[in-house]
């Protein structure tokens, strides 16, 4: 039996294919579900939906009070990113606020800092019920001493002990939570 030069180029292509398809990833998804399975933040991780009225105190009261019940189970640090993500996603300026001495007591802590187009200020702290804070939206002295903000997720995880520290998407509730909002997404984009 002889091999043509043809059926050499074929055999070679069908090594490659195969070689390819044995030593990749496999094919990439956009799918949220593939997103998780990195080690780090999901790909996508702020979009919009549809704007709150991101002028109004009552409303970021609002939003932030509704979403208690998602993050009951998270961390501080970790319902801090959530409710970070959750507001921005919706159209609020919002960062993060750090403090490595909160309240004098040596503790770091996280919150979140909200910017309306005016340039007011409001104080988030997610964790303020167990911090006894007087509110979910705070007034007191200590939420002003912060020693450095940071826009986005990913200057906090650079900046303040890494990625699974606020990792809220890798546990099985922020998970749904992350999921269904890209669902709702893609739903209102149809």
């Amino acid at each position: 039996m002889h091999i043509t030069s043809k059926s050499w180029i074929i055999i070679f292509a069908v090594v490659l294919i195969a070689g390819a398809i044995i030593f990749s990833d496999g094919p990439k998804s956009s799918t949220s579900r593939d997103s998780f399975r990195s080690a780090g933040i999901p790909e996508n991780y702020y979009f919009s939906q549809q704007a709150a009225d991101i002028d109004s105190p009552i409303e970021l009261v609002r939003f932030a009070t509704s979403i208690k019940p998602d993050a009951s189970s998270l961390d501080i640090p970790m319902k801090a990113a959530y409710y970070q993500w959750y507001l921005k996603n919706r159209g609020f300026n919002v960062s993060f606020a750090f403090s490595n001495n909160f309240r004098n007591q040596g503790n770091e802590h996280v919150w979140l800092l909200v910017k309306n187009q005016q340039g007011e200020s409001m104080y988030v702290d997610p964790s303020s019920d167990r911090l006894k804070a007087d509110s979910i939206c705070p007034t007191t002295p200590e939420y002003k001493s912060y020693q450095k903000t940071f826009k986005d997720i990913n200057e906090l995880c650079s900046n303040t002990g890494g990625v699974d520290k606020y990792a809220w998407w890798k546990t099985g509730r922020g998970e749904e939570l992350f999921e269904s909002s890209v669902m709702l997404l893609k739903k209102e984009q149809l």
